[in-house]
């Protein structure tokens, strides 16, 4: 679950696609050194699942579904999003 409240902004550093997904690569100041892989991050509003991490940023796999029916798809390295961790369970 999301809160709907921004909590950084981030910078696509890498978007790969290939024919049955797209990987895409977002750095940020902050929200990087708190996620590890199987946690949930909005991004632009659509929920994805960390699937690697670093110091300053974070890869999830996107499906052509997704990608097909969201803004994601416009997506170019360089571009800014807005990101937001998932509330915590307690």
């Amino acid at each position: 679950m999301f809160t709907g409240i921004i909590e950084e902004c981030g910078t696509v550093q890498a978007v790969r696609r290939d024919g049955r997904s797209e990987k895409i690569t977002i750095s940020a100041e902050t929200i990087p050194g708190s996620l590890k892989p199987g946690d949930s991050v909005a991004v632009n509003g659509i929920c994805l699942t960390v699937t690697s991490c670093t110091e300053d940023g974070f890869s999830a796999d996107v499906m052509p579904e997704t990608t097909r029916r969201s803004a994601l798809s416009q997506l170019k390295t360089g571009s800014r999003v807005n990101l937001e961790r998932a509330m915590p369970v307690n």
